[in-house]
């Protein structure tokens, strides 16, 4: 009963309700707790990245005419990079409907960001096999991060403050681990950018490359750079 009620609250949260639940519970189901080869959610993690890739890609195409296909391509792998794919799993609760065998569950899979980004991959192939691209275009753009125009400057804060920094000098910014915190299955990070021996910004995340743009991000708002260019390459 409890996990019929979680598959319903689930299907509440994605704004999207399956006429095959089976579906669903397959796109939750982790190889680690299948019992044959074929029952976990690897083949639908597989469509649904396809699936998402065109969905996002289509809209960031019809949204900006104006940008070049590498800002393009930043834009769309900031929004379905693991980072936002994994916060936007546990915003729907799918860290606790999850599958997993004993081994898994002892390890903490149930929060580790890529094994929640391939779960929501897999849902949407769920999804799409459940109905059509018409009909989940606009409920995975719904669930994406919302986008703004004016925040284009920061897709990549790294470029963009290492584009800033080479109008008064040919060195780069360096970056360095801070702190780890946490045990090993869900740590955050802490990384800092320096300039000439002075510490430009801090960022947290759960991944280094996720806190490293933040903390150029951090640095682009101390130095108070509010429209660098983005690299079109």
């Amino acid at each position: 009963m409890r996990a019929k009620r979680a598959l319903v609250n689930l299907q509440a949260a994605l704004g999207y309700h399956f006429q095959d639940v089976s579906l669903l519970q397959l796109a939750l189901t982790h190889k680690s707790s299948a019992h044959n080869p074929s029952g976990n959610n690897e083949r639908l993690e597989f469509l649904g990245d396809a699936v998402l890739q065109l969905v996002v890609s289509d809209h960031l195409f019809q949204q900006y005419p104006g940008l070049r296909e590498g800002q393009l391509a930043k834009i769309r792998a900031l929004l379905v990079s693991q980072p936002p794919l994994a916060e936007l799993a546990r915003k729907l609760g799918l860290d606790r409907c999850l599958r997993v065998g004993k081994g898994e569950e002892r390890t903490g899979a149930r929060q580790r960001d890529s094994l929640l980004c391939d779960t929501v991959e897999a849902v949407i192939g769920a999804m799409y096999l459940d109905s059509n691209l018409d009909t989940i275009r606009p409920v995975i753009l719904q669930l994406l991060p919302s986008w703004q125009e004016r925040e284009l400057a920061l897709v990549d804060a790294k470029s963009a403050l290492q584009e800033h920094l080479q109008q008064i000098s040919q060195e780069t910014p360096l970056y360095h681990l801070a702190k780890e915190i946490g045990p090993d299955h869900d740590k955050t990070f802490e990384v800092d950018v320096c300039f000439r021996g002075q510490v430009l910004g801090r960022g947290r995340g759960r991944s280094k490359k996720e806190a490293a743009q933040e903390a150029a991000r951090k640095a682009l708002a101390n130095l108070e750079v509010t429209s660098p260019s983005i690299s079109g390459s």
